[in-house]
């Protein structure tokens, strides 16, 4: 059976990047179980190493969406590994444009679990950044082991840092608010800036271990419960009013702010 007959077949939940006709997912879910096979066939197919650049929860959990992988865009374009990877479509005789996309900062790869299509297939999204090692970083999630998502982590990482007078993005990194000058990508600084010198990398862990640290952190709670009292006004701090949408999204990141630390 060829590839495209058995991805007829194959309309599950997963990446929504590979669509047939009608507009439904070709990818389905992956378990976990499945995931370094598909890895180590990928290492081969893509000429990248794969099985430890994975990003997010990716086998950190029961299944995974797709599998989010990153790479050193110092030592590979995107437009080469789509030759690559363009190269072993056209092999099993069928067309690159169905199996390789391009958006942002990814490469999409239709990819057979295990490498037989009769498995199904996953999506992967290879991921180019000059410094590989800071995405993962900052994509990272603890997976199961935390009833929290990464992007949870990744709000109140924002959180503290805005409460603290500073801004914090997965992408740049801890920056200052007042011009987004950069302070450091470096995790470790940043858990000292944030928390205090006891501190490393691994408060970094999941929602609990940032919860953990906040309250144990009597100028970090006090700095909460300003932030969150000045969001509650309908006045900014120079006397004018806020806008009806300023006050609604203020509204949102108290309720955010509440979820995540308990903090009114």
């Amino acid at each position: 059976m060829k590839l495209q007959e058995l991805h007829s077949q194959i309309i599950q939940e997963g990446g929504e990047v590979f669509k047939n006709a009608e507009g439904q997912p070709l990818t389905q879910r992956i378990n976990l179980s499945d995931i370094k096979p598909t890895l180590a066939w990928l290492e081969k197919v893509s000429n990248l190493p794969t099985q430890n650049m994975t990003l997010g929860s990716v086998g950190k959990k029961a299944s995974s969406g797709d599998l989010d992988i990153a790479v050193d865009a110092n030592k590979i374009s995107k437009d080469q590994l789509v030759a690559t990877l363009s190269a072993w479509v056209t092999q099993q005789g069928e067309d690159p444009k169905q199996y390789v996309k391009k958006s942002g900062i990814s490469v999409h790869f239709l990819t057979p679990i295990r490498g037989n299509p009769q498995n199904g297939f996953v999506q992967s999204d290879f991921m180019f950044d000059k410094d590989p090692k800071w995405l993962k970083f900052g994509m990272f999630s603890a997976g199961d082991s935390s009833e929290y998502t990464g992007a949870d982590r990744n709000l109140l990482m924002s959180s503290v840092a805005k409460a603290l007078g500073m801004k914090y993005s997965w992408q740049k990194g801890l920056i200052r608010r007042e011009d987004e000058t950069p302070i450091s990508k470096d995790p470790n600084v940043i858990a000292k800036k944030m928390f205090g010198p006891r501190y490393n990398q691994d408060v970094f862990l999941s929602v609990e271990t940032l919860q953990d640290a906040i309250h144990k952190t009597p100028k970090l709670v006090k700095a909460f419960q300003k932030l969150v009292k000045d969001l509650a006004q309908d006045v900014n701090l120079d006397g004018t009013p806020r806008k009806p949408g300023d006050i609604r999204k203020n509204q949102e990141e108290v309720a955010r702010i509440t979820r995540l630390t308990g903090i009114k």
